[in-house]
Parts: C-alpha cells; structure tokens; sequence
C-alpha cells in the first residue's frame, strides 16, 4: 500500500460516515415535520386529543416456559416524541464520532508503517521487536502495519514520533489556519469516543473529564486549565439536564431569521480528524 492509497482510503471512509450523518438529518427532518403536521390535526380536530399519540408496550418471552411477559408501557406526548427524535439522532451522531475516531488511528497507523516500510531508520529499535536488523529488510507492508498496531500507547506514541521526526507537524498543530490547537481537538475526541463507548454518552464528572484531556494534551498549566481550552470542550456538550451529556447536533447560529443556517459540530470534527492525518500525510510525502 503507497501512501496515496492510505490517504484515499481513510477520505473515502469518512466520506461515507459524512454521508451517513447527512443520511440521519434527513430522516430525523422527516420526523420533525411529520410531528408537526400531527400537532396541526389536534388543533384542527380537538376531539382527538384525547387518543393516545404514541403507546410502546415492552415484552420478552419467559426462558421456562416461553410465555409473554410485559415489563414496561410508555405513553409519549408529541413534545415528548420530538424530544425523544432529537435524543435518537444525537446517539448515533456519536457512534458515527467513535467510528470516526478509529478509522483515524488506523489510518495513524498505517502512516506509520509506511514510514518504517519505506525508511527502516525511521522507527525506533523497540518498535521492530525481537528480530534481527538483517530480518528486517525482508518484511512486507503488511508486517510493519502489525507492529505499528500493536506498538505501545498507539497512537499517541506514534503521534508523538511524528512530532520528533517532523517539527512542523507539532507547530501547525499548535498555530493554523483553523484556529484550534488540533493537538488538543484529537484527544478530546479520543476521550469523547471512549465515553460514548463505555458510558453511553455521559461523563459522571465533567470537571475530572476535561482535565484529563488537557493533561494528555500537555495543556493543563500549573495545576489550572485556560478558559479558551475548557470552553473549546464544552462546545461538545449540552446545558442543563444534559451538561454531562456529549451532544453533537446541529447548534442554530441565526435563529432569527427564517433559514436553516447551523454549524454542524459532527462535521467540524470530522475535519480535525481529516485535517490531522493530512498534515502528517503531506509531512511524509514531502
């Protein structure tokens, strides 16, 4: 595999995470509008009020001997219906986040095995593990992405490395045109993926949460944090009841005004990712 071809396949994943996301906004526009015209029919005929708008009855059938069981029953209200779309849409613009983040260390790693397969002094001795420096030219590409894999703290060591052999790498990751330091923006999706993975989507203490993210990010000064770099964390969470709870959806900038303008918060961390792998991406082909 040529570095080209690494590139282009991780942007054609992302690609279709992207078209998935887009995919998801339709339907749950769909819904909305649909809940809409429901809500329409109620003012129109008062009378159907008094049915139900939408009834779920939960059941299992019973190991021992296979009858039905009912264990819940929920009645849910057109506002309680509009909530539970937008609560729908927000779990799977995370899991599309976690999908995101691994095809980015994969590709991270591929990077670096294209690094130590085209340039053996690249990588350091620990990284080629118990065989001999005459064994090493016989390896193929798919021998190097094993060991890139199955290095020690991926990918933040191989991230790191990245950092040592391309100075540039760690400077625009630090001033550039995007305005982030992208350093900080990686792990914060690498922790955001592991509690969305691991805690359904909600930290439990959202102090704790950001300074470990600016502790790995090497950002956390003298035991205090920047309010720039605790405010760019929180863009990535929801206020009142949902303050511990990773939002992602779409945040309305002019709602004065009768269009749909937004930023997509999903997209924008998408481009970091892309933006990131590109830089090291570029730092190699040169």
């Amino acid at each position: 595999m040529n570095l080209d071809e690494i590139f282009e396949s991780y942007a054609t994943k992302m690609t279709q995470l992207s078209l998935y996301q887009r995919a998801m906004n339709d339907i749950a526009k769909k819904e909305l509008k649909q809940l809409v015209e429901y809500e329409q029919k109620f003012e129109e005929y008062p009378e159907l009020k008094k049915y139900s708008s939408s009834l779920h009855n939960m059941v299992f059938r019973k190991a021992v001997d296979g009858q039905l069981f009912f264990y819940g029953q929920k009645e849910l209200s057109v506002n309680e219906r509009r909530i539970s779309v937008f609560l729908h849409k927000n779990k799977q613009y995370q899991w599309l986040l976690a999908e995101a983040y691994e095809e980015y260390e994969d590709c991270i790693e591929r990077l670096y095995a294209y690094a130590g397969f085209t340039n053996n002094d690249f990588w350091p001795l620990r990284d080629y593990g118990g065989i001999t420096l005459s064994e090493i030219p016989a390896k193929d590409f798919s021998w190097f992405e094993s060991q890139a894999i199955n290095k020690k703290d991926a990918p933040a060591s191989i991230v790191n490395k990245f950092r040592e052999k391309f100075p540039l790498v760690k400077k625009i990751e630090e001033e550039n045109e995007l305005g982030v330091n992208l350093r900080l923006a990686m792990t914060t999706v690498e922790f955001l993926r592991h509690v969305i993975v691991h805690r359904g989507g909600e930290v439990q203490d959202k102090l704790a949460f950001k300074n470990l993210i600016l502790k790995k990010s090497g950002l956390y000064n003298k035991g205090g944090m920047s309010e720039e770099h605790a405010s760019f964390i929180d863009n990535f969470f929801g206020d009142g009841n949902y303050e511990k709870t990773i939002v992602l959806l779409e945040v309305r900038t002019n709602p004065e005004i009768p269009f749909d303008t937004h930023v997509n918060v999903l997209d924008t961390l998408f481009g970091y990712l892309m933006a990131h792998v590109h830089l090291i991406y570029e730092s190699l082909k040169k």
